[in-house]
């Protein structure tokens, strides 16, 4: 084995190394074209490859740092827009206009009032799903607005029904609850306005 061969072997470890984040398939399809781009142009060399040869094919090929980066970019790209993806991204965008603050904040006023009798659970569910899949609030906003805000105004209002709860537990929940709603429109509407505004 030549010194210009040596080298070839090494840039095939050196590869293989780098593509040890892809699925062992997605790894030997990426190495089995490299190595028959440098087999075909090895047949083109009369007699045994110099260095020059070496460096032409690896000039050709580029750095495995650069073959690697654009195998799991390549990779990244197909995940992204896998099937779904396109889907989401379009229900995504119709829960991101202006109209989606006042509304979701609304519904989960008047029905979470009512959030412990069954009839109410499956709007509830409809406002949840319309503030889960918007992209106008982080996680955190999106899971106090799930939890706090169902449950602390229909703990008010059984309050008001059975005026049971002592501790009052009910109606500082309650407040708490509001004050999450106004924080879910404010910011809300802030971000749908920006975002209205980077599209136009």
């Amino acid at each position: 084995m030549t010194e210009a061969t040596q080298r070839l072997a090494r840039y095939q470890d050196d590869l293989a190394r780098l593509l040890a984040a892809l699925e062992p398939v997605e790894r030997a399809g990426v190495l089995d074209g490299v190595r028959e781009h440098i087999d075909a142009a090895l047949a083109e060399v009369p007699g045994e490859p110099g260095e020059a040869d070496a460096n032409r094919i690896l000039s050709e090929l580029g750095s495995p740092g650069q073959v690697a980066e654009a195998a799991l970019a390549e990779r990244h790209a197909a995940v992204s827009s896998g099937p779904g993806t396109d889907t989401l991204d379009r229900w995504r965008e119709q829960f991101g206009g202006r109209w989606v603050p006042p509304t979701v904040t609304t519904g989960l006023l008047i029905i979470g009032l009512f959030s412990f009798t069954p009839i109410a659970w499956l709007p509830l569910l409809a406002v949840l799903a319309a503030l889960v899949l918007s992209n106008l609030w982080t996680a955190l906003e999106k899971v106090l607005g799930a939890t706090i805000v169902p449950f602390g105004l229909a703990l008010t209002m059984l309050y008001f029904i059975t005026g049971r709860d002592r501790l009052l537990v009910g109606p500082g929940l309650g407040i708490v609850a509001i004050a999450v709603l106004l924080v879910l429109v404010i910011r809300g509407s802030r971000r749908a306005a920006q975002l209205q505004r980077g599209r136009s």
